[in-house]
């Protein structure tokens, strides 16, 4: 579900046309600015934004999405893949001359590993993209040692379904992943009859340490808590890169990455709205706003052990009328966003607002949702839940991150309000992403989802993936959501009017039952160093990596 920004984008206030009329100069480095380790290097396994900043510079789909419009257009593939009449066969023509940075001519056996991969591997969230291939299942259960729906030759890669999948245009071009893998690299320790992944994908040494690159950049090092480093790939199949080097370099939080930016140090980085009045005034800088398909929550774990009254659906609804979002979207955004009310945000196609409650701050309200849900209130301000424990829990959310950790204390005030306390745990983000896996051992937690430009929620909602190291983390289950779901992937009807309503069915639902408690969408605010020439941010490519070779830097 990790993808880039949407929406019609605000004219930049300053630099206008980022393009230079003068010559490129070859050389220099770009320094980008992050909060955060990746988790790992390798798409098959990633989870959060921060691993698919570093993979995505190196392993591509044969797809991508297109910067200005959403729609899906070729990538590694000459063009978008043709789509038989019957929707059950996929068919992409490949680029002339495509090469892997260690001179590997690129096939369609880098597609079919890297689509068995996903289907063998034990800490993937990816299958539900790829598993309705014919013989996918199969593989995967170990009764097959190949995928029979994929097939190729030196030109094209085929694809068998065994039923319709209307996000196939866009979902099927990174094989599951999102980024597909160098096959002769990865399959030294693969085995095609084991369905023992552990060493061979899962927990690979080149996880950490990419082999190859299909991408404009190849893999140097890693150096824990300071920084990646990649450096040019010359055989970049739309050019060599000017720049030499590419850099994300790890900052304590969102303040340092702002003042690294202001100082030179980091040649471009998102800022948070706090300090987007602060950063604008700057004249070295050039700035981009645009509209983000993704959004900030609070996610309620309702299979937490030590707070039971989560599953409740009236505890969760008092949860969302208990804390004041619009006063959060106005101190947190500063009106640069907009306040969610379900999944899909405004800027989708598959949005749909008629019929959402918009929750407002209601202490009262809260509180007798959390009576007639069998909470009684204590003699020290506090309700006890059915079984007489004090309604007291964590809610967790990544430190560094300024916006989350200001959530969190508001969370923490306003809730003592409706009688409930909130002990307010902050630690790093691949420590979060580590205690939020589905399990029992977590309450509330703060973070965020970056969404695809194809509206297609079945990882995050249909209560088939609550398993470990699933996207599901909350534990939400609710038939008329796997139905509506089901239909927006499966059909029969893929047009946009369809999926549109199913995707209404899931808000509606989602708005109403409350898992999370949705806060808001902010918008991506980009700066970038005015030396940096060719730097142009797109809706749906904010880090502008579609013309990433073409960047260089004015002496």
């Amino acid at each position: 579900m990790v993808a880039v920004a949407c929406g019609a984008p605000t004219p930049p206030s300053s630099g206008g046309s980022p393009v230079a009329s003068e010559q490129p100069v070859p050389g220099g480095r770009i320094v980008e600015g992050s909060t955060g380790d990746p988790k790992t290097m390798q798409p098959v396994i990633s989870t959060d934004t921060t691993s698919s900043g570093v993979w995505s510079w190196l392993y591509f789909g044969l797809t991508r999405v297109n910067r200005d419009t959403g729609e899906t257009e070729g990538n590694l593939a000459v063009d978008a893949p043709k789509l038989s009449a019957d929707g059950l066969t996929v068919t992409y023509t490949l680029r002339d001359n495509l090469v892997w940075s260690d001179g590997t001519p690129f096939t369609g056996e880098d597609y079919k590993y890297t689509v068995e991969a996903v289907m063998r591997s034990k800490k993937t969230v990816r299958k539900s993209a790829v598993n309705t291939i014919v013989g996918a299942k199969d593989y995967e259960a170990g009764k097959t040692d190949s995928i029979s729906g994929i097939t190729y030759d030196a030109k094209t890669i085929t694809i068998k379904l065994e039923k319709v999948f209307c996000p196939a245009i866009a979902g099927l071009g990174g094989g599951g992943a999102g980024g597909i893998l160098p096959s002769k690299a990865f399959k030294t320790v693969w085995d095609n009859k084991s369905t023992d992944t552990s060493k061979n994908i899962d927990d690979n040494p080149l996880n950490m340490n990419p082999p190859a690159s299909m991408g404009p950049f190849v893999f140097k090092e890693f150096k824990p808590g300071v920084q990646v480093t990649l450096t040019k790939n010359p055989k970049y199949f739309r050019g060599e890169p000017l720049i030499d080097e590419y850099v994300i370099k790890n900052y304590a939080d969102a303040t340092a990455v702002k003042n690294a930016l202001l100082t030179g140090e980091v040649s471009f980085a998102g800022i948070e709205a706090k300090d987007y009045d602060e950063v604008k005034k700057n004249d070295s800088l050039k700035f981009f706003q645009f509209k983000s398909l993704g959004y900030t929550y609070i996610g309620w774990n309702a299979k937490g052990a030590k707070a039971p009254w989560l599953a409740n659906k009236q505890v969760r609804q008092a949860l969302w009328y208990g804390i004041n979002v619009d006063a959060i979207v106005q101190k947190i955004v500063f009106g640069l966003g907009t306040k969610a009310l379900a999944h899909n945000p405004p800027v989708s196609w598959a949005y749909d607002g008629s019929g959402l409650t918009d929750y407002k701050l209601d202490v009262a309200k809260a509180k007798s949702l959390l009576e007639q849900a069998g909470a009684k209130m204590g003699s020290d301000g506090v309700y006890r839940w059915s079984d007489g424990s004090p309604m007291k829990m964590r809610i967790e959310t990544n430190q560094g991150n300024n916006a989350r950790e200001t959530i969190l204390q508001l969370a923490q005030e306003q809730y003592k309000a409706i009688g409930i306390t909130i002990d307010p745990v902050l630690e790093s983000f691949n420590q979060l992403l580590d205690r939020t896996d589905p399990g029992p051992d977590f309450e509330g937690f703060i973070i965020g989802w970056s969404l695809g430009a194809d509206p297609d929620p079945y990882s995050i909602w249909h209560s088939s993936q609550q398993g470990k190291g699933q996207f599901n983390n909350v534990g939400y289950s609710n038939p008329a959501v796997d139905k509506a779901l089901e239909d927006n992937r499966n059909g029969p009807d893929c047009s946009k009017d369809a999926r549109r309503k199913a995707n209404h069915a899931v808000d509606l639902n989602l708005n109403q039952d409350a898992p999370y408690t949705f806060l808001y969408s902010a918008d991506v605010l980009r700066f970038a160093q005015k030396d940096i020439q060719s730097f142009d941010p797109k809706p749906f490519s904010t880090a502008s990596a579609w013309n990433i070779e073409k960047w260089w830097i004015k002496k």
